[in-house]
């Protein structure tokens, strides 16, 4: 099914005009759809979109195969209705009108039209129209009902995507699924698809582009849209599996890591301790906090400015502790008192600081939780002096490792599903009580990994003698396949990672 550079030199790209009332959510889900957060303008006020905008799609970045119109909204389509049907020629049809008809009848001139008037002439343009439906709007109020009628007669192909899909309606955020579904089939309409803005589904977008691709009418259009849903498939298993690479190249940068100062008293090597940990712990925190940044990237979503700040522990962290032993031992399998359950969940034990990392629309990721670096409690790390060297060593749990990638996994699955629109700023901290990553393999590979210091990149050179070391002495090679390079791990590592973080289907 491939195409030939001649044909899509000839290919003509198909219009797409997405319409709908005002504030039903026309630019969000196009910034969603095209994966741009900067397209078009959006805000809570009615308007905000007053002249038609285009976001162009192309295959393969040479081919521009879409022109997505972002409209502005309808306001005036009860007035609209009203004068088309006042028309003396429709009324010699008996009520009966087409696109031209309704274009007569919108003043030309009159300020209070000049909207509706804009998204009417790319309707009359385009080859296919997207109706952006809110369900949480009831369908029969008046605007709605009389949009619909003025879609229904203007001759053009329309997919209908339901935007502000909740499945969890309540009196406050109704949902009202049923009466669209009702209203859509008793204005014949059929072609029906959700697209929720906000949360975005990789297959509803597939399926969106299927839609697209069987109302249009030229055959190599057809088959070029069907060529960028493959695409799109590619590059979002490339995304897929570039998150699993980052999780995977964390964890072993956190497992494997230590540090070491050598020439320390007897003494004062306890004293010196302190200062050890506290070089260990903001090296992880700010390791967490980059991969973070490298997954924000990896999904489109903006930096801002990267505030890195320690996290604190206060008095309340030991009773905190008590009360979630058991959840953490169940959660993440390490020792009780760690307090990895702790902070945003409870809001006990974090003076929490923002990573800063912008979102799209001011959502930030809290940093790394401060019940995991009780200071100089010893439960994060173990500190240990060989008296016989002089050499003091202070290493990560092992079950911090465990944490980095478990909120890694909710981080990753959070961004796949994260629309493109313009929300309210919140402060949406990574849970403290996440699911861990269960996985067999997994464990295997993490257990083995803390015990080659050469894994993490973390690691300074130290009066140790590295794997990296060894490999490279004649007849190391005996011994490579028991003993994995950093770069054979993070492989394994990463496939392992597919059963919580899959990838999409193929086809």
């Amino acid at each position: 099914m491939n195409v030939t550079s001649e044909q899509l030199s000839a290919l003509k790209p198909l219009v797409v005009a997405v319409v709908g009332p005002t504030n039903e959510g026309k630019t969000s889900l196009l910034r969603t759809l095209t994966n741009d957060p900067n397209f078009g303008h959006v805000n809570a006020f009615t308007g905000t979109t007053a002249r038609a905008e285009i976001q162009k799609v192309f295959f393969r970045g040479c081919a521009e195969i879409l022109q997505l119109v972002d409209t502005p909204g309808f306001q005036t389509s009860s007035e609209i209705l009203e004068l088309t049907l006042e028309l003396p020629e429709v009324v010699e049809k008996g009520g009966d009108f087409d696109l031209n008809d309704l274009m007569r009848a919108i003043p030309q001139t009159d300020e209070d039209y000049r909207h509706d008037l804009r998204a009417w002439r790319e309707v009359a343009r385009c080859d296919v129209v997207i109706l952006v439906a809110s369900v949480v709007e009831d369908p029969s109020k008046s605007l709605l009902k009389n949009t619909l009628r003025l879609l229904r007669n203007v001759g053009k192909p329309t997919v209908v995507a339901y935007n502000n899909v909740k499945e969890d309606a309540s009196p406050e955020q109704p949902n009202f699924r049923d009466a669209w579904e009702e209203t859509l089939r008793k204005n014949r309409f059929f072609l029906i698809q959700e697209y929720d803005a906000h949360r975005r589904s990789f297959e509803n977008e597939i399926e969106l582009f299927e839609k697209l691709a069987a109302v249009a009418r030229d055959p190599l259009t057809q088959r070029v849209l069907r060529l960028e849903m493959q695409e799109r498939r590619a590059q979002e298993r490339r995304r897929l599996a570039e998150s699993r690479r980052i999780l995977a190249e964390l964890a072993l940068d956190v497992v494997a890591y230590r540090e070491i100062e050598s020439s320390k008293d007897s003494q004062d090597w306890q004293s010196q301790s302190a200062e050890l940990e506290e070089k260990l712990k903001e090296k992880v925190v700010k390791r967490e906090h980059d991969a973070h940044a490298e997954l924000l990237q990896a999904w489109g979503f903006h930096l801002g400015v990267l505030k890195r700040e320690m996290l604190k522990v206060d008095d309340t962290a030991s009773e905190a502790d008590q009360l979630l032993g058991k959840d953490v031992k169940r959660h993440f399998g390490v020792g009780s008192g760690v307090g990895v359950a702790v902070g945003a969940g409870l809001g006990l034990v974090l003076d929490a600081a923002s990573a800063g990392i912008s979102m799209g629309a001011g959502l930030t990721l809290g940093m790394f939780l401060g019940g995991l670096f009780g200071g100089g409690s010893g439960l994060a790390y173990n500190t240990k002096y060989d008296a016989k060297h002089k050499i003091l060593t202070a290493r990560v749990a092992r079950g911090v490792a465990d944490v980095a990638l478990a909120r890694g996994v909710y981080l990753v699955n959070q961004l796949r599903t994260r629309g493109k629109a313009l929300e309210d700023a919140v402060q949406a901290l990574i849970p403290g009580q996440i699911n861990a990553v269960e996985i067999a393999q997994v464990t295997k590979l993490l257990d083995a990994a803390a015990k080659r210091e050469s894994y993490s990149k973390l690691n300074s050179p130290g009066p140790t003698f590295a794997d990296r070391d060894w490999r490279s002495l004649p007849g190391a090679s005996v011994f490579t396949k028991s003993q994995p390079t950093r770069e054979e791990t993070v492989e394994a590592l990463a496939e392992a990672l597919k059963k919580a973080i899959p990838d999409v289907d193929v086809a």
